[in-house]
């Protein structure tokens, strides 16, 4: 008996849940948009879309995804993390504690790039996101938002020196 009123104790409070919050932005939503986006002055989406598969490929990813009718790229990378002596420290001190030790071995990057027409049709806007999952030794993971800002203003410079070279057939 006591059993049954544990179960519908547990489905009556999770009912309760509110969700009042659920469909509120980030407090820095419109500061990462404003880094994950650039508007560049072409009237050829096409152009822009190989462009970036190109400046994606020159980073040592591999197009998943590329649809230009929607302006659609998706990319993956696949890399090893930390560094060798940092391990060995963890395993050293894990052993001393007589603990096991968690360190991270690997992440999988993930990049997807959509275009649109600018509002006032006099270019178009191509908005980047990078996250990756990242795997620790025990097998377990975690998925992480990239949000340095250097990675995106490197990768739209490349971006905008590879539409220049395409228009001036360099």
């Amino acid at each position: 008996m006591k059993r049954l009123l544990a179960i519908i104790s547990v489905c009556f409070l999770t009912g309760c849940v509110s969700y009042r919050n659920y469909y509120q932005l980030p407090v820095d939503y419109l500061e990462r948009r404003q880094i994950e986006t650039r508007r560049f002055e072409t009237d050829n989406e096409e152009d822009m879309l190989v462009a970036s598969a190109q400046v994606l490929q020159d980073l040592e990813f591999t197009l998943e995804t590329s649809d230009t009718e929607l302006g659609l790229l998706t990319a993956t990378k696949d890399r090893e993390m930390g560094n060798t002596a940092g391990q060995v420290a963890l395993v050293m001190l894990a052993a001393f504690g007589g603990t096991t030790p968690i360190y991270d071995v690997a992440q999988k990057i993930y990049v997807t790039l959509v275009s649109n027409k600018s509002a006032d049709n006099q270019g178009y806007n191509v908005r980047v996101s990078f996250a990756r999952i990242i795997w620790n030794n025990m097998n377990e993971s975690r998925v992480e938002q990239i949000t340095d800002p250097q990675i995106y203003t490197d990768f739209f410079d490349r971006l905008s020196q590879s539409l220049f070279l395409t228009a001036n057939n360099l």
